[in-house]
């Protein structure tokens, strides 16, 4: 049996110039990313640091936390993703995000980490990370595999403030929301000081052993 693992990708949007006004948030159009090898069982947390252009292209992506196998994947995949672009007032301007995997294994129980590797990686100011992070449960009603995903506002002071699915209705949605408001982060910031920022937080849930 193949132990797929789950994926959660975020993506916030990143500060503007203080003098160019508020940037409208970055909207993702299309995203893909090819399944981990066959027999992968760990889980943890691969991230990157994505720049995107005024046509909603990535332009770069750097790695913040690296997690073999699966920030190869997401490396290889982040060039082809493509975003509605992020605008201050009628001009598309280039936008930072934060693309964030959480890898779930598939196993319904496991223990995780006493010290969680996110609580030690600096990541970029001018994009919000993690500070206290939930597994998605798997929802007892589903069956097989399910992926959502949620349209996510981040306060200043690191709050998830709204959570809303943007994919079709599913028995994973609940689980999928719960767990996307019970995460806390370091704000973004722009010209040092913390903003609001949006995000899309991807959940794959993989079918359990």
């Amino acid at each position: 049996m193949r132990n797929a693992l789950g994926l959660l990708v975020l993506l916030s949007v990143a500060a503007a110039p203080a003098d160019a006004g508020d940037p409208s948030p970055l909207r993702l159009v299309s995203a893909e990313l090819a399944p981990p090898p066959f027999g992968t069982i760990s889980g943890g947390i691969a991230a990157f640091d994505v720049s995107v252009d005024a046509h909603g292209v990535v332009s770069r992506a750097d790695c913040v936390q690296d997690l073999a196998p699966y920030s190869d994947l997401m490396g290889a995949a982040l060039p082809a993703w493509r975003f509605e672009a992020s605008r201050v007032g009628n001009q598309t301007v280039a936008a930072r995000a934060l693309v964030l995997g959480f890898f779930r294994p598939p196993s319904l129980n496991f223990a995780a980490p006493e010290s969680p590797r996110y609580n030690r990686t600096e990541a970029p100011p001018e994009i919000p990370w993690p500070t206290s992070v939930t597994v998605p449960p798997y929802p007892p009603n589903a069956q097989g595999a399910g992926l959502v995903i949620l349209e996510v506002d981040v306060s200043a002071e690191g709050k998830v403030t709204g959570a809303r699915v943007v994919t079709g209705a599913s028995a994973f949605d609940a689980s999928a929301t719960s767990t996307a408001r019970a995460w806390t982060f370091r704000a973004a910031q722009r010209s040092g000081r913390p903003v609001t920022s949006r995000a899309f937080l991807l959940f794959a849930f993989p079918g359990v052993v």
